[in-house]
């Protein structure tokens, strides 16, 4: 006896008896029993699949009694067969394919490109739903559930203008031909089917009924199956993902044509073949074209000359959605602080003679990151089709198929002359620029051609080549260049440790060398040299020169920043802290009462913005707080309170729990209930005084502080650099030593005393401390002690 489960459908019931025949034509003396099993699918009808399940609504009961052995084998239709079978289950024979085809039925025979704008669509496939939409945007779809029958009724009744069906299940059904009704069938190379459309798929527990299997099975069919099948699965799909494929197999191989819409709107298609005529072979084609398919456009980033506001809100925004960055040191570090916390950073960076990686092998890891399907940023100083290697990255990309865009940034050739007042163009004298590499290649067509340039009228840019400055202008010289034309190397620019010095074609390299100046730098030659003392347009301020690292939350950071940039300095981000959401237990119970309580606390800013979107969360009405008094532990925290609309009724002149505490704990009493809202690492000093006022106290922890050690070699390289750093947090001041353990350190300067002694905890020395926990004190710090280190 052979039992045979399947669903309750007329179409699966036909099907089985399909299998059923077929078995009894190779074993005729076999008893076969077919077992309907009603699934979940069948049962919710007024749903989206993708809403309660997907595939696995069609076959988990089945599976189920195949592995307690209530049946023998189960009939799918093969594109209901999820991607992962049950342990112990595998698919045993699959019969050879019916019509794959999608169709069309309407009560008018209009055809779908042809279709009145809000004609209604029956179908409840995101894929078929995608497809019809881009023969026609303007139909309307509607959800379409039920059996085949139950659905052509739908119709019939003008509950839709049409309604698209699987040809394989019609033609099953011999309800292809129905009075009234017209078909559209539509080409493969139009409207790509599901994985595993018109097949069947015999399943049943591994290593049994093997007889039985060979003779139902079609080795054709099973190869495309499974190609199909590994096409979803590399794409990470199921059967709600935007995906259609069809393989087909032809004497001189297999060809493979699949579609996905990974943003569940934009459909891409790639139709490849391969001349392998193995199943192995079709399952790698499908993997190649699900490869194509994941493979998002890589963007090829200008940051501009170095400054993080020099960049164009374009690039800026490309940086922002990046799964991965590839970059190199000729950037800005503060760009990187614009990433997604989760986002992969690698450092590519280069300098002449010391390359950290060669292009070579940068092109290779562009592509090999393209291809796991994230989206790839690579970030590049200046502009990347400016000396910036960038076509040799999109060469190496369109080789392997990959799209990519090119995003332009300024380049230094003309920001960082123009930054040393010197512009590259001017009436009178430069009507033309010329922008030279520094470097020569090794090919007689890459040389420099001093005798050309030795006879140009307008200016001369050379980029990267300080290293060479005593061929470049003895070159020159020698083929025909006045001595006496001016010249200008600017090093730095754009950074607080710019430097320019000026002279002539016979005397500029001297002055390089006594001047000492460094890499990177520009080389200008020409009149425009000459401009630089009128046109220097930069001022000195209070910190000008000054270039101060600064390690807090983002947040925190920007406001540090705009105060800092403001009196002149150069600031250079790196976040090795960063908060997040956290919801401690019983935090929706607190909540849902606040209006029981008389005083809600907060120790920080992030600790009122966590606390409004923990009650917007969990539903509570604002005006609930109407009875609360607010006490904050600074001015800051306390304007952020302002800014949802509230006053804090105690603010601390000093901003620290222990001001807080002091000030506030006195003015409490024992008919008192208070919630104290905290970070997971908030000092237990206010929880402690408040317990000794022995009032009622609850407290709730709604966010938590993480080291963020991505950028741990990036720190580490331009720590030496750097004047000061700015530590605002005992978790950051901890990340900062463990990132720079054995490295000569700048001057630190604490936010505050509790900051100042985790920084003594931590191994790390403090040269300043601010008076005043905000931006506006960090800076007052460090003028205090530049005033304090000039009288020295």
């Amino acid at each position: 006896m052979i039992r045979i489960g399947t669903r309750t459908s007329k179409l699966a019931m036909i099907q089985t008896e399909l299998v059923k025949q077929k078995i009894q034509e190779h074993f005729p003396k076999e008893k076969i029993e077919i077992v309907p099993i009603i699934t979940k699918g069948d049962v919710i009808l007024h749903q989206p699949l993708a809403s309660f399940g997907g595939k696995g609504v069609f076959t988990q009961e089945i599976e189920q009694q195949l592995l307690d052995k209530t049946i023998d084998i189960a009939v799918h239709s093969a594109k209901d067969v999820p991607m992962q079978l049950a342990d112990g289950l595998c698919i045993g024979a699959v019969l050879a394919r019916e019509d794959c085809r999608d169709v069309l039925v309407t009560r008018t025979g209009i055809s779908a490109k042809d279709l009145p704008a809000g004609s209604v669509i029956g179908t409840s496939s995101l894929r078929r739903e995608l497809q019809i939409k881009a023969m026609n945007p303007f139909v309307e779809i509607r959800m379409l559930r039920g059996n085949v029958p139950t659905r052509l009724q739908k119709l019939k009744d003008g509950q839709y203008d049409g309604i698209i069906l699987a040809a394989a299940g019609l033609k099953r059904l011999h309800l292809e031909q129905e009075d009234g009704l017209f078909y559209e069938y539509f080409s493969k190379e139009d409207f790509l089917p599901a994985a595993g459309q018109g097949i069947l798929a015999v399943e049943i527990c591994k290593d049994s009924l093997k007889e039985v299997m060979d003779c139902l099975n079609d080795e054709n069919a099973r190869a495309v199956l499974m190609a199909e099948r590994a096409f979803l699965t590399a794409l990470d799909g199921s059967c709600n993902a935007p995906c259609g494929v069809c393989c087909e197999k032809s004497e001189d191989g297999f060809w493979i044509s699949g579609m996905y819409a990974k943003d569940g709107k934009n459909l891409q298609r790639v139709d490849k073949k391969t001349d392998g005529t193995q199943p192995a072979d079709a399952v790698a084609l499908a993997e190649n074209v699900a490869a194509s398919l994941k493979v998002q456009t890589v963007s090829l980033v200008g940051a501009g000359p170095g400054a993080k506001d020099l960049m164009s809100l374009r690039a800026l925004e490309c940086v922002r959605r990046a799964d991965v960055i590839i970059y190199d040191n000729l950037i800005s570090p503060s760009i990187l602080n614009e990433a997604k916390t989760e986002a992969k950073l690698l450092y590519v960076g280069k300098r002449a003679n010391a390359h950290f990686m060669e292009q070579e092998e940068i092109n290779r890891l562009i592509v090999g990151e393209a291809k796991k399907g994230g989206y790839v940023v690579r970030l590049k100083g200046g502009d990347p089709f400016i000396f910036g290697r960038g076509g040799e990255e999109a060469l190496a990309l369109k080789k392997e198929g990959i799209p990519f865009e090119i995003v332009s940034g300024i380049s230094s050739s003309y920001s960082v002359p123009a930054a040393a007042g010197i512009p590259v163009t001017h009436r009178g004298c430069a009507a033309s620029v010329h922008i030279i590499t520094g470097h020569e290649g090794k090919e007689k067509k890459q040389a420099i051609d001093y005798a050309v340039l030795a006879k140009e009228e307008g200016t001369l840019v050379f980029l990267m080549g300080l290293g060479r400055i005593d061929e470049i202008t003895q070159k020159l010289i020698q083929y025909g260049k006045d001595v006496k034309t001016p010249a200008a190397v600017i090093s730095n620019g754009l950074s607080a440790r710019q430097q320019s010095v000026t002279g002539t074609l016979e005397n500029i390299a001297a002055k390089v060398r006594k001047e000492k100046i460094k890499t990177p730098a520009i080389i200008v030659i020409g009149e425009v040299a000459a401009l630089s003392e009128e046109l220097i347009f930069a001022k000195q301020k209070p910190l000008s020169g000054k270039r101060i690292l600064l390690t807090g939350t983002r947040s925190l950071i920007a406001k540090q920043e705009d105060t800092l940039k403001q009196l002149g300095a150069e600031t250079v981000d790196i976040s090795l802290i960063e908060t997040y959401p956290c919801r401690a237990e019983r935090t929706q119970e607190k909540l849902s009462t606040v209006s029981d309580y008389s005083w809600i606390a907060f120790a920080s800013a992030m600790g009122v913005h966590q606390f409004f979107a923990a009650l917007s969360e969990v539903h509570v009405d604002r005006r609930k707080l109407g009875g609360v008094k607010f006490a904050v532990v600074g001015a800051a925290t306390a304007e952020v309170l302002e800014n949802y609309g509230y006053i804090a009724d105690v603010v601390p002149q000093r901003a620290n729990a222990e001001t807080l505490g002091s000030i506030w704990a006195d003015t409490l009493n024992r008919k008192d209930k208070v919630l104290l809202v905290q970070g997971r690492q908030s000092s237990p000093v206010l929880s402690e005084q408040l317990k000794e006022k022995e009032c009622e106290t609850d407290s709730i922890c709604l966010y938590e502080t993480r080291q963020d050690m991505r950028r741990i070699e990036e720190c580490r390289r331009i720590c030496p650099d750097m004047d000061y750093v700015v530590i605002a947090s005992g978790t950051a001041a901890e990340a900062f030593k463990e990132v720079t353990d054995g490295l000569k350190l700048p001057k630190i300067v604490a936010i505050g005393p509790q900051t100042a002694k985790a920084c003594e905890k931590a191994g790390l020395s403090v040269t300043a401390v601010a008076k005043k926990a905000d931006s506006e004190g960090i800076a007052q710090a460090v003028l205090q002690d530049i005033i304090q280190a000039g009288n020295e």
